[in-house]
């Protein structure tokens, strides 16, 4: 199951730091570990440190182009960046990887929020809750995923 953060306020402190460090050890072991690669940018996300993050989402997709959870924390961080328009396309790919995911729902809806296409935002957002009514817990703030 994958564990959830919300970016909309980053936390930050030693633990981040020591999140962040240990990804670091990890990429250098397996630098081409998809899995790896996102939760380092989940890491560097809690820091505030989204270019990097981003880089980190892109490197993961690089490596597995049907990472839902990469892709997801990709349009997480490019909505972070106010990168809207690319945060749509990033969307759009999680969700034909997996229908199914509602955070990459929930990330849809709040990126067309955002833009102000408030009834398409409604309408996506109505299917998350469609798939879990627990669904609007995550409205306030879209979600990064670290994968198990």
């Amino acid at each position: 199951m994958p564990q959830l953060i919300t970016p909309e306020i980053p936390r930050k402190g030693d633990g981040d730091n020591d999140a962040s460090r240990a990804y670091n050890d990890a990429v250098v072991k397996r630098p081409h570990e998809p899995t790896v690669l996102n939760n380092r940018g989940v890491a560097l996300e809690r820091q505030g440190r989204y270019e990097e993050a981003l880089a980190a989402f892109s490197a993961a997709i690089l490596y597995d182009n049907e990472d839902v959870y990469a892709w997801n924390n990709r349009a997480v961080i490019l909505t972070r960046l106010n990168r809207p328009q690319e945060a749509v396309l990033a969307c759009k790919k999680a969700l034909a990887i997996d229908r199914s995911c509602i955070f990459a729902w929930v990330t849809y809806g709040m990126v067309l929020g955002r833009l102000g296409k408030y009834l398409d935002a409604e309408r996506v957002l109505a299917v998350a809750e469609d798939l879990d009514p627990q669904a609007r817990a995550l409205y306030p703030g879209n979600s990064t995923m670290t994968r198990a």
